[in-house]
């Protein structure tokens, strides 16, 4: 069985029960030194590297791009612990791997092993969530938005701030607030809490108890 290099670049991987112990058992080498400060050579063979994504989504994305460089032929999974509003973005910028939740050792290296040898993995709530936003965007009451306007839907459902959304979408504030204007004229729906309620009744968002 090959070693596997797992890169834990976050600090915030500090609050997760993840045992080096337990991974180097399964044949993966844990490192958890920032890229951008190591040594270049250390990195030279990296295999995967594990994002929080409870990080900003540019910093992560930067991070992401800032590890290419050091290891081109590396891969990456983020792990989604509260939110998958940023899945489609991450997934764009090359990560192969989306968790819900942390596995034990033995799934997980199951996991990155999967990844290494080039294969996706989409933990199955987020893999069901984005493929029933691509079919509830066709589909009434949701038809009579606008492609943008449902993507600014989804991001406010999931409780992203305005400045966010234009963040994530590449457009202005003003225009993630004139599409809030036209999502609610359009769905009749007067309130962000009502927002999510609807959201979460048609299977649009996840972890959400409302």
């Amino acid at each position: 069985m090959s070693v596997i290099r797992l890169l834990l670049p976050a600090p915030g991987f500090a609050e997760i029960s993840l045992n080096p112990e337990e991974l180097e058992k399964q044949g993966i080498v844990v490192m958890t030194t920032e890229p951008n400060t190591a040594e270049p050579v250390n990195f030279a063979a990296l295999d995967l590297a594990m994002i929080d994504g409870e990080a900003a989504l540019q910093d992560n994305l930067n991070l992401i791009d800032q590890i290419k460089a050091i290891a081109p032929s590396s891969k990456f999974v983020v792990l989604l612990r509260h939110s998958s509003a940023h899945a489609v973005s991450y997934m764009q910028a090359g990560v192969t791997g989306l968790l819900a939740a942390l596995p034990d050792a033995v799934k997980l290296a199951e996991i990155i092993r999967k990844l290494v040898q080039g294969d996706y993995y989409l933990d199955q709530d987020i893999a069901q969530l984005l493929a029933m936003r691509q079919i509830k965007k066709q589909l009434d009451p949701f038809i009579s938005l606008s492609s943008r306007e449902f993507d600014v839907f989804c991001l406010l459902a999931e409780g992203c701030s305005l400045q966010t959304i234009a963040l994530q979408l590449g457009i202005s504030s003003k225009t993630v607030s004139n599409c809030q204007t036209q999502i609610r004229l359009k769905l009749a729906i007067d309130s962000r809490e009502k927002l999510t309620k609807f959201a979460n009744a048609h299977g649009l968002i996840i972890h959400k108890g409302v």
